[in-house]
């Protein structure tokens, strides 16, 4: 028997549990592409069975900073349109290995609009929201149907400032190698076809990339 069929019995209890603005999710960590295998609530997330992994679990498998913790708990996660999530994971092991997380995500929604509206009857002026430190790599974890493109999108914006597609045909080879390097370190090489649209992404070969990748390994050795 699989270890990861025993906590698809505790998705469901668990989400049962904890009531419908908690979502409970269950990732087999050896099916990147399409990594969920059990969810409860997904309405949360708008995520369903084989949805594709996250930044966050690319970043974790990227870093294999799971050898050195059990968890993470209280990220900040986020859903579309503008949701706020409460995070949290539990990495599930196997013969040293990492094989499958536990993932725990709630919506703040509720929390977030009655906590405004006791500041307000008390007068008091809400505080400037602080950004979240990263966890294990990232500082959010974003939940979508495409996370090679968003990887893509993010990577770009931040080298370049922009991602449109003229900017995208301009690139200069240090500025893909740069771009690249970004999108290595993410862990989206790890993802089936991720190279084939990266290269189409960023207007150049396949042969580009894994070129890019080798000069890449070779600066850090």
């Amino acid at each position: 028997m699989d270890i990861l069929d025993y906590y698809k019995k505790l998705v469901d209890f668990l989400g049962l549990v904890m009531g419908e603005d908690t979502e409970v999710v269950l990732r087999d960590c050896r099916k990147p592409n399409h990594d969920i295998v059990a969810i409860a609530n997904g309405h949360v997330s708008g995520r369903t069975i084989g949805a594709p992994i996250t930044d966050f679990t690319l970043s974790v498998l990227a870093s294999e900073q799971w050898k050195e913790r059990d968890y993470v708990v209280n990220y900040l996660g986020k859903a579309k349109p503008n949701k706020k999530l409460r995070s949290s994971t539990y990495f599930i092991r196997e013969n040293g290995e990492l094989v499958g997380q536990l993932c725990i995500n709630i919506d703040m929604t509720k929390y977030q609009k009655l906590s405004e509206e006791i500041l307000r009857l008390g007068g008091v002026d809400l505080l400037p929201e602080e950004e979240d430190g990263p966890v294990c790599g990232v500082a959010v974890e974003t939940f979508s149907n495409d996370v090679i493109r968003d990887l893509l999108e993010k990577a770009v914006m931040e080298t370049m400032g922009s991602c449109e597609e003229i900017v995208r045909e301009r690139l200069t080879q240090d500025d893909r190698i740069a771009i690249v390097e970004k999108l290595n370190r993410g862990g989206l090489f790890q993802l089936k076809g991720a190279v084939g649209e990266a290269a189409e992404y960023l207007y150049c070969s396949e042969a580009s990339i894994y070129r890019y990748l080798s000069k890449i390994s070779k600066g850090k050795n």
